[in-house]
């Protein structure tokens, strides 16, 4: 029997080759090469095309750290680019690098990968897949727990490591865009369970019980801050309040009361200690926030 191709037999073959140039044109050759990548993304046009972009993003970062092994200092270009977060060496080193794209409606979606070491001592890399809210998970909450593949989505600037016995866990703070009226900062827990990242350890005493976040909600239009302070071995945070009682409970119209708290490593956990004395004046975030960047938007 003779088989008659025709030129739209050939079409998606057409197609595929063409796919597959791209990706290979995508391939990273350095870093240097993903940070402008992503202030290239920053740039385009419309949402479909940044959204596009960023997936590919993660995709070379993947595909990059599977060939390379991870080296702290060819990381420098992420610095006050995007998010990169970093603790513990050896077996217990682990990486984060994380992003945002704000869409037309100022709306965040995030993208990210996590390089860690599996139990065989060998190097994996995870990619981080944004799950949007919805009307079962309308909000970032602080009891659930979530994989890589069903990860809530921040920018993270900064990781600690502490030890439940023998067994690592991990802190890391970061900043969530939330929506056009308001703004989070994160306290947000990780460990590596055999090779699997789980997102949401209950080791942090902020009241009743633990729980396995926590969440800073306040006003889009002021800042906040939410940083760890070596010289007091404590992350600190501005204390949040509204400006007039019947506002309670309404974050959107919350900010910094000129009052602090902090959490304590103590006994396996990060416990709350509100109204702490912070004597340096000048504290300042030590990351560069995207609040800027949708300022900008908006104007």
């Amino acid at each position: 029997m003779r088989i008659r191709f025709t030129a739209h037999a050939f079409l998606p073959i057409f197609l595929i080759l063409i796919v597959a140039q791209t990706c290979r044109a995508q391939e990273l050759k350095s870093l240097e090469d993903f940070a402008q990548r992503y202030q290239n993304l920053q740039k385009l046009p419309t949402d479909e095309a940044r959204l596009a972009e960023s997936k590919s993003m993660t995709l070379a970062l993947v595909d990059y750290w599977e060939k390379e092994p991870f080296q702290s200092a060819a990381c420098a270009p992420f610095k006050n680019v995007l998010g990169f977060a970093e603790a513990g060496s050896g077996e217990d080193h682990i990486a984060v690098i994380s992003w945002n794209v704000e869409t037309s409606k100022q709306r965040q979606v995030y993208g990210g990968v996590v390089v860690y070491t599996s139990s065989k001592g060998e190097q994996l890399v995870d990619p981080l897949r944004f799950k949007k809210a919805t009307s079962l998970r309308p909000t970032l909450d602080t009891k659930s727990r979530y994989t890589s593949k069903e990860w809530p989505g921040a920018v993270y600037y900064k990781a600690l490591i502490r030890y439940q016995g023998n067994r690592p866990v991990y802190t890391l703070l970061g900043w969530d865009g939330a929506d056009n009226i308001r703004t989070r900062k994160i306290v947000e827990t990780l460990m590596v369970s055999g090779n699997k990242l789980k997102f949401g350890v209950p080791i942090i005493s902020a009241g009743r019980g633990t729980t396995k976040r926590y969440i800073l909600e306040y006003s889009d239009q002021v800042s906040a801050m939410l940083q760890w302070r070596e010289d007091m071995d404590m992350i600190v945070m501005d204390h949040l309040s509204p400006p007039r009682k019947e506002l309670e409970g309404q974050t959107a119209f919350y900010g910094p009361d000129m009052s602090y708290d902090g959490l304590v490593w103590k006994k396996g956990q990060w416990l709350l200690q509100p109204d702490i004395d912070v004597r340096d004046p000048e504290l300042v975030s030590p990351w560069n926030n995207p609040k800027k960047l949708r300022r900008r938007v908006r104007n």
